[in-house]
């Protein structure tokens, strides 16, 4: 402001500088060559430099780059983009244009009020007047560029200038998209690392409790078998022919004894079933042996008269059992042929 000479009226809500940026869709920088942590192609440099100079036409002051703070490429983040801050200066200002009588003498209401001039939509009419000094006011300077209107003007003036000689479209008219600072970038980044790492505390204190779950589990089990340990201990004692005097020794003797009795009688039943298994096996194999001897006889009296025709039936049958099979699935196929 003090190059330029300019003026700056500071209220609540002023204006002190505002940012622009410049950027577009990940797949158009990697169809100019663009890959993350390598060096920027030429073609991308090129394309920010032209961005760059439509926005000293748009947005400099008088054309020039004196009320640029900063102009910076980042190319660190998920797409490149230009990100540029300025003041909004002006060396004009608006002024309400009054209606005028023949004599050139503006017109006065009945209370001595100058008449303010209105356009054919009935709307008043100003002027921009040149300025002693430069001064910095954001309203000004986006009602210089068509007020409500300057950022969709923005926008035409951008794609016809620029996106068409890239083939890229227009953005949407009319939208409402935001885009991410880079402190905002960087803060979802962090919160998004948080979030996993919340997930991975989150998961590591379930397999933790899973594994305290299964030494309580243990521990209990350890602690349930101990007085089965003492029964065991107890039978023996008892196998060994030492009689305990204690009438506790005695009952946990006894109950041994039992749970012993009931193993053994399980086991038993097991060894019945598998010695009646065997015997219906051997009884087959009994009714089969005058069947296997009516066959031995028969190989024997081919075997001693006709040793060729055995041979030739073992490779007829070695032929069959190798030869393939037919597939099920093209049966009527296969008889057809």
């Amino acid at each position: 402001m003090q190059t330029l000479n300019a003026t700056f009226r500071e209220k609540k809500k002023s204006v002190a500088f505002e940012g622009m940026i410049i950027t577009s869709d990940t797949a158009f920088f990697e169809r100019l060559g663009w890959e993350k942590g390598k060096d920027t192609p030429y073609a991308v440099m090129e394309f920010f430099n032209r961005c760059y100079e439509f926005a000293l036409q748009e947005i400099g002051y008088k054309g020039t780059d004196k009320n640029i703070l900063s102009a910076v490429i980042h190319v660190d983040e998920k797409t490149p983009h230009l990100q540029l801050y300025y003041i909004p200066v002006v060396d004009t200002a608006k002024k309400k244009v009054y209606e005028k009588g023949a004599d050139g003498k503006v017109l006065r209401n009945e209370k001595g009020s100058p008449i303010q001039k209105k356009d054919e939509h009935g709307k008043s009419v100003y002027e921009y007047v040149p300025l002693e000094q430069p001064k910095l006011c954001s309203s000004d300077f986006w009602s210089e560029r068509g007020g409500q209107l300057s950022y969709g003007n923005l926008q035409d003036s951008f794609h016809e200038r620029i996106s068409v000689h890239y083939g890229l479209d227009r953005g949407e008219v009319g939208s409402n998209k935001k885009h991410t600072t880079k402190y905002q970038w960087q803060k979802a980044q962090q919160e998004a690392e948080l979030a996993a790492l919340n997930d991975e505390k989150v998961h590591a204190e379930s397999i933790i409790q899973e594994a305290e779950t299964a030494v309580e589990t243990r521990d209990k089990a350890l602690e349930e078998m101990k007085p089965l340990q003492e029964y065991l201990d107890a039978f023996k004692e008892a196998k060994s022919g030492e009689l305990p005097f204690s009438p506790g020794k005695l009952k946990k003797m006894l109950i041994g004894l039992m749970t012993e009795y009931k193993r053994l009688e399980e086991e038993k039943k097991i060894t019945d079933k598998d010695r009646e298994n065997l015997f219906s096996e051997l009884q087959k194999a009994e009714r089969r042996i005058p069947e296997l001897e009516k066959y031995k006889e028969f190989v024997s009296f081919i075997n001693e008269y006709a040793p060729d025709k055995l041979d030739e039936a073992k490779r007829t049958a070695t032929e069959r059992k190798n030869a393939p099979k037919p597939p099920t699935s093209t049966k009527l196929n296969w008889w057809s042929k």
